[in-house]
């Protein structure tokens, strides 16, 4: 993962209030003994604990307060062999997090750290502390409530309601905030070689994760937005048999699904933009901009109000379980009619 090659603050992207906190407790010897990074996935929440780790192990700290990426501790960081940061997370995806890990954690506590500086433990996603039973989380609780010296516990979660109330009290919460959207563009283009479209159209749909855009494919990205927009155009012409037809379709697929909701909504909030005379480069879409344009000159932006709020609708509705066909149909038919939804 690309938080896998972060190792110092410099090279965190968008957290500043985050790591203006974290430097100045540090400096000021109140660093706390267990925090709780809180925020999306992608967003650098693993990449500050292992730049933490490194600058509070680092034995040529730069003026700064980083590490210096140089000595024998930065050097066992960047390989990711330092023995004084734990990553502590479940084998599988969505597995929990087995408690022998936990309890082997505990036992090392009990020894000063071996490099001689402090002892980081990250654990991600703490919501796997708790994914079927409470036992390893439990078996934290002790740890963080008699912090031994010269360790710090980071726990990275989406959000606290998945967490044990008793760990959560028990830590400093710290959120981090999603990314904005020309930096992960920016960063798009830099890393993978994109074209400002392709990096937009991604940096829009990650939601300001970083991860998550670097996880995209942007070739399957472009045909599936070539579905979605011949769909939206077929709709606003089509009987109400196709609208039926293209729910049945949509509904037999949960990745098409998740794409149409999302590029709908930005090719509508793109519309919204243009007409209002927005600056091209907070466009989604941006190689359609011609397009939209000349769309935009038709001036339909009730309708276009009307069509994001059912999408949104429709999301919410197949969030909370509802039956995915019969939402499609009623979504189906207030974008062909423009309709709000109720």
């Amino acid at each position: 993962m690309i938080e896998d090659r972060i190792q110092s603050f410099r090279e965190i992207l968008g957290q500043e209030r985050v790591l203006s906190y974290l430097k100045a407790a540090w400096k000021a010897g109140r660093l706390a003994h267990a925090y709780l990074f809180l925020g999306p996935e992608g967003v650098g929440k693993a990449s500050v604990a292992r730049a933490l780790a490194a600058a509070l192990n680092c034995t040529q700290p730069l003026p700064e307060d980083d590490a210096c990426g140089k000595c024998p501790s930065c050097r066992r960081m960047a390989a990711g062999t330092h023995p004084d940061f734990l990553v502590i997370s479940p084998e599988e995806s969505k597995a929990q997090i087995k408690i022998e890990y936990i309890r082997e954690f505990r036992r090392l506590t009990a020894y000063p750290p071996l490099g001689g500086g402090w002892r980081v433990a990250l654990i991600k996603p703490a919501e796997a502390l708790t994914a079927q039973n409470d036992a390893a989380a439990n078996a934290l609780l002790k740890t963080l409530e008699e912090p031994p010296e010269w360790n710090l516990i980071i726990l990275a979660a989406t959000v606290e309601g998945d967490l044990l109330p008793t760990v959560v009290s028990r830590c400093q919460k710290l959120p981090f905030s999603p990314l904005p959207g020309p930096l992960v563009a920016r960063e798009l283009e830099r890393r993978r070689n994109l074209t400002p479209p392709q990096a937009a159209l991604l940096a829009a749909l990650s939601g300001g994760s970083l991860g998550r855009a670097l996880a995209l494919d942007p070739e399957a990205l472009l045909d599936q937005r070539r579905q979605v927009l011949a769909d939206l155009e077929q709709m606003g012409q089509g009987s109400i048999t196709a609208v039926l037809d293209w729910a049945l379709r949509l509904a037999k697929s949960r990745a098409d699904l998740d794409y149409f909701l999302v590029l709908a909504q930005l090719w509508y909030r793109d519309l919204l933009l243009s007409h209002f005379k927005a600056p091209s480069r907070l466009l989604a879409h941006q190689d359609f901009r011609e397009a939209l344009e000349e769309q935009a000159t038709a001036g339909a932006p009730r309708t276009w109000f009307a069509r994001c709020a059912a999408l949104a609708a429709a999301h919410r509705h197949l969030q909370a379980n509802l039956n995915p066909e019969l939402t499609l149909d009623i979504l189906g038919l207030r974008l062909q009619q423009g309709k709000l939804p109720l």
